[in-house]
C-alpha cells in the first residue's frame, strides 16, 4: 500500500479504480478523460509499483543472506 500511495495521483485514481473492479471505460467516463489515457496511466503505474516492489524484494533479500 505504501507503493501505491507514492504514485502520482493522476496515476493512483485510475489504478485504484481498475484494481477495485472497475472497467476502462468505466474510469474514462467516471474521470472524463480518453479511453487511450487510462490505459496508459494504470500501465505506467503498474510499471512503476513493479520497480518500486521489485526494489523492496531485492532489499529483502539482501538482508536474508548470510
Amino acid at each position: 500500500m505504501k507503493a501505491i500511495q507514492g504514485l502520482d495521483r493522476d496515476y493512483k485514481v485510475p489504478f485504484m479504480m481498475h484494481f477495485k473492479g472497475y472497467k476502462y471505460q468505466e474510469i474514462a467516463e467516471d474521470l472524463n478523460l480518453p479511453l487511450g489515457t487510462v490505459k496508459s496511466r494504470i500501465f505506467f503505474a503498474r510499471k512503476d509499483l513493479k520497480k518500486k516492489l521489485k526494489i523492496y524484494e531485492d532489499n529483502k533479500n539482501s538482508g536474508e543472506r548470510k
